[in-house]
Order: C-alpha cells, then sequence, then structure tokens
C-alpha cells in the first residue's frame, strides 16, 4: 500500500486527499501545526490520519519522511530545501506547487543520483499555465511556426456573479500568501530584452487584458520568466510576459496599500487596546481626531471621494471597533480588517482562470494568434475552483510517479517535461478543468 505524507493543512490541500484516498487508495498522513485542522480535512477517514507537526521539528520531520513513499509539500518555500534535503536522505520523492527556487535546483545532480524526483511549480499558475503554454507551442511547431510573443496569465478570482463587494475580490487561498506573493519582484521579455520589476513596483506597472468572451481585467507581472525559456526552447528575441489577472480597480487599491505600509509584515507591535482607527492614524502619523479622513486625504493625495477613500471606509479602517490581534504586524492587523468583509458567503464561489495567448508566424508569413483558456468555478458550499485547481495537479503528480507515467529524476517542472501536459489536461477535464483552444488571424 503507497503511503503520501502531506505536509500543511492549508485551504488547499482537501482535494489532495480526497484524490489520493479515494481515487488512488493510498494511505495519507497530513502534518500541520495546528492538528486540528489536518483533522477535519481527514474527517475519519480509514485510510488517513494527522499528525501535529510544527516547520522547526526537523527530527519530527526526518522519522514522519522515512516512514512514507512520497512527499507532498504545501508548506511556505522558506523550509523546502530542509524538506527537500530530507527526501535526498531517505531516496523519497518530492513534489510541490511552489514555484522551483534556486537553492533547489541546486539539488538538481544529487536526486538524480539518488533516483528520486523533486517535481515542482504543479498547481494552478504555476502549473496549469503550464499546460496550456506547452500545448499551444506543441501546436504551433507541428505547423512550422515561429514564436514572437507568449501572454500567459492565471488567476483566482470571485465568480462572476459573486463579485459583489466593492474591492472586486475576496479569499480563497492564504491571506498573508496572497499580499507575500505580490511583493515579488518580476521579469518579463521584450523581444527578448529583460524588464526587471521590483517587488514594490508591481502596482506602478500594470495593464488592461481583454480576453474575447470572458471580459477585461487588470494584469500584474508574475515572478521570472526568463527561467522558461530554455526549457520551452524559446527563440532569443522573444516576447514573454506571465502575469496575474485581477477584477479592475485591484492594482491601484494596492498601489495605495503600499503607500500606507499595510503590506509590512517585518516589525511585531502590540496592539492591546487599539482600534482600527488607532492603526489608521498610526500609518499616517497623526492622531485619531476626527479630521483623521482629512488627513488621510491629504497624504494619498486624493480627494474624499476617491474609490480608495470610499474603500477603506467600507472596510471599516476609520471605525473605532477593537482590534483582536494582540500582537502582529500592520499586514497582520491590515488582514484581520479585510477578512471581515472578503470572505465568501454560504453558497458563493469563486473562479480560476488561466490564459494563454501566443503570437506565431508561420511559412508564407501568416501571423496568428493562438489562444488557450480554462474558467473553472468552485461548487457552491464545497470545494473552492481553487482548492482544486491548485491541489488536484500534485495529487495526480503523485500518481504518476507511483505508476511509472513520470520515470524522470533530478529537479524537474512541467517545462522540462513537455509531454506532462497530455495526460494532465486528459484527467483535469473529469473535475470542471477545460482547456478551450482558439485562433485569430492579426
Amino acid at each position: 500500500m503507497k503511503k503520501a505524507l502531506i505536509l500543511g493543512a492549508g485551504h488547499v490541500t482537501k482535494p489532495i486527499v480526497d484524490y489520493l484516498t479515494g481515487k488512488c487508495g493510498y494511505n495519507v498522513t497530513m502534518a500541520a501545526r495546528t492538528v486540528s485542522k489536518a483533522e477535519k480535512i481527514i474527517a475519519g477517514r480509514e485510510k488517513a490520519k494527522a499528525v501535529a507537526w510544527a516547520s522547526n521539528e526537523e527530527e519530527k520531520l526526518d522519522k514522519l519522511i522515512a516512514e512514507h513513499d512520497i512527499v507532498i509539500n504545501m508548506i511556505p518555500k522558506a523550509y523546502h530545501v530542509m524538506v527537500a534535503k530530507l527526501c535526498l536522505k531517505h531516496q523519497i520523492s518530492m513534489v510541490s506547487t511552489s514555484y522551483e527556487i534556486p537553492p533547489i535546483k541546486e539539488l538538481h545532480a544529487e536526486a538524480k543520483e539518488r533516483g528520486i524526483i523533486i517535481l515542482n511549480e504543479l498547481g494552478e499558475d504555476p502549473g496549469m499555465d503550464h499546460f496550456a503554454t506547452q500545448m499551444l507551442l506543441d501546436d504551433i511547431k507541428a505547423d512550422n511556426g515561429k514564436i514572437i510573443a507568449i501572454n500567459s496569465y492565471g488567476s483566482g478570482l470571485p465568480s462572476f456573479k459573486y463579485n459583489n463587494n466593492p474591492m472586486g475580490y475576496k479569499f480563497s487561498w492564504e491571506p498573508k500568501g496572497v499580499f507575500l506573493a505580490a511583493q515579488v519582484s518580476a521579469k518579463w521579455l521584450d523581444k527578448g530584452k529583460p524588464i526587471p520589476i521590483d517587488g514594490d513596483k508591481l502596482f506602478e506597472n500594470f495593464k488592461m487584458v481583454d480576453i474575447k468572451d470572458l471580459g477585461t481585467f487588470e494584469a500584474y507581472a508574475n515572478k521570472d520568466v526568463t527561467k522558461y525559456v530554455k526549457p520551452y526552447d524559446l527563440p532569443d528575441d522573444v516576447t514573454f510576459y506571465r502575469g496575474l489577472l485581477r477584477f479592475s480597480g485591484y492594482c491601484n487599491n494596492m498601489r495605495n496599500f503600499w503607500k500606507l505600509d499595510l503590506l509590512n509584515d517585518n516589525d511585531k507591535l502590540d496592539w492591546n487596546g487599539k482600534t482600527f482607527r488607532d492603526f489608521a492614524a498610526m500609518l499616517i502619523n497623526t492622531s485619531p481626531t476626527e479630521k483623521l479622513e482629512v488627513e488621510f486625504v491629504k497624504f494619498l493625495g486624493v480627494d474624499h471621494l476617491s474609490d480608495i477613500m470610499m474603500r477603506l471606509k467600507w472596510l471599516g479602517l476609520f471605525e473605532t471597533e477593537a482590534i483582536k490581534l494582540e500582537n502582529g504586524s500592520k499586514l497582520d492587523v491590515f488582514i484581520e480588517l479585510l477578512l471581515k468583509k472578503l470572505n465568501y458567503a454560504p453558497s458563493e464561489t469563486d473562479m480560476t482562470i488561466i490564459h494563454v495567448d501566443i503570437l506565431a508566424e508561420f511559412p508564407g508569413g501568416k501571423k496568428e494568434h493562438r489562444t488557450v483558456t480554462m474558467v473553472a468555478d468552485g461548487k457552491p458550499d464545497g470545494d473552492s475552483a481553487m482548492a482544486k485547481a491548485v491541489g488536484l495537479p500534485p495529487a495526480i503528480a503523485t500518481k504518476y510517479i507511483f505508476d511509472g507515467v513520470i520515470k524522470e529524476t533530478g529537479v524537474q517542472m512541467p517545462p522540462t517535461l513537455p509531454y506532462l501536459y497530455k495526460p494532465f489536461v486528459e484527467e483535469l477535464a473529469e473535475y470542471g478543468f477545460v482547456f478551450k483552444k482558439k485562433t485569430f488571424n492579426t
């Protein structure tokens, strides 16, 4: 009986347990700091169990890995090297949804020597976006086309029907993860020239994106595309942009959040006895007087009826309600405020979007835009679209490793395994993730 160890019990892990125990019949252990969260996901399943484990308990993790046949790593990337090295020690393969980071890539030779695979970037984005891109690249190559430009987008948003608050956003995965990921620098390619964007400038460089039959969105750059050029076998002069889609207004909201230092997760402060109005005053170094809103307008350089001021008022930033958090960062307080208004109500659903548009030139000089679009909604009162989109790919990969569909060893990701999209796309369609191709003449 195959035994899988899942590290973490976050928002997107339930579909992993469902798939591995239900479809595959594997034994599953879920290890998490808050064991009650893991127990809720396990829900008394005969072939699954929950154990308490914190990321600083390396010795306990060592023993856990030794008892299993594979590790599905769903914890923050700060601990991935530790987990990967223990997997190497016990010759146990590891699957992760996270971006491949240089310290992990450095383990490639050792992983090959030990006969295991460390497979990264298998989620929604990164993950499904790679499948869509490779699907188009294969089609274009078969037609002797030359890649001119790739625009690849992913997103997790409220379903159109439930995009019903002035922020245009609700949390379908870990709130802190949303904001920390939005502070990572990015790099895209303009005709082969790298265009770097610092993490604090992402929202100073957003753009509008029209997707036929779907709508118009904002997009901001997502991570560094340059590492994909060689695996995808792209030309040196390619234009390549990866971005995240948001509803209109999101990026300007984030620009103002940056200006107010609301995304600061570094300094831990005492919030005992403080209200959100006190917090607001501290953000602009003033006092919580009756003129606070006027001072805010001056600080932000906006009109008192500007979108950002109306949205901050709607969130309750200027209310005298007590902050429940006793100690934490500004971001922690901000998340407490946001969670009062930006959660999904019962029966409301989210959606995931993957959209890839490749401009290619074909023999005779003809140019075409070839696109792949995937849109999927969550299930009312069931799994969110984001949970399934992130959780299913690593679960499916686990089965493919055990079944020998994936035979490679070393440190890998979908772009280094170009055949991978075919079985994944076929199986993901069973769960509502359907990739639709279209062609448009330029």
